[in-house]
């Protein structure tokens, strides 16, 4: 049986792919990251609470606007600026106060994009696919995560993070792209 992706959704996938790449960037030294400018491990913690408890917070916020909000993908493209803010925003780290101004920027972009993201990827899910295109993005999260791992521990371990990070931006930037390149697409199959 052949499967085949329609056009939109495989975009959405490949901005997911992106933006999941630059993500999971930082997560799996962030305590490393955190202690390497100057900071204890509680420091780590408490940052990484601040930016659950925002998440939760904005998507319960933007799930109530969702129903009355008709431009969704206006917001899908204000989360990526949102969020590439907030990760520029680790360069400038070199506060307890900065770190959580930036975990709450990064937590407002996730926000805003987790449930629009995942409706859009509903909307262009081809119905006989269902399955196969579930279990391939479900697929490409564990296998990016791990890649991600790995490949931003040996930048992080030999170039160190300020390097790490401007990568994230790199992905970030690449992920953005492709989401503008979505819409472009996105609008013009709607004016067919």
């Amino acid at each position: 049986m052949k499967n085949r992706i329609n056009s939109l959704y495989r975009l959405l996938l490949s901005a997911y792919s992106v933006s999941m790449f630059s993500e999971w960037v930082l997560l799996p030294i962030y305590a490393v990251f955190v202690q390497k400018i100057w900071w204890d491990i509680l420091d780590a913690s408490w940052a990484m609470a601040v930016f659950l408890i925002s998440q939760w917070i904005f998507t319960i916020i933007i799930q109530r606007m969702k129903r009355t909000y008709k431009h969704h993908i206006t917001m899908m493209i204000v989360w990526w600026i949102i969020w590439l803010m907030g990760i520029a925003l680790y360069l400038a780290v070199s506060s307890t106060r900065m770190l959580f101004i930036t975990q709450i920027l990064v937590a407002m972009g996730n926000a805003i994009a987790d449930p629009i993201f995942d409706k859009e990827l509903a909307d262009h899910t081809d119905k006989n696919n269902k399955l196969f295109e579930r279990g391939l993005r479900e697929g490409l999260q564990d296998i990016i995560s791990w890649l991600a791992a790995i490949i931003w521990w040996l930048i992080a371990v030999f170039l160190w993070f300020k390097m790490l990070i401007g990568f994230m931006i790199l992905t970030g930037t690449i992920s953005l792209i492709i989401i503008l390149l979505y819409v472009k697409k996105y609008r013009a199959k709607q004016a067919i």
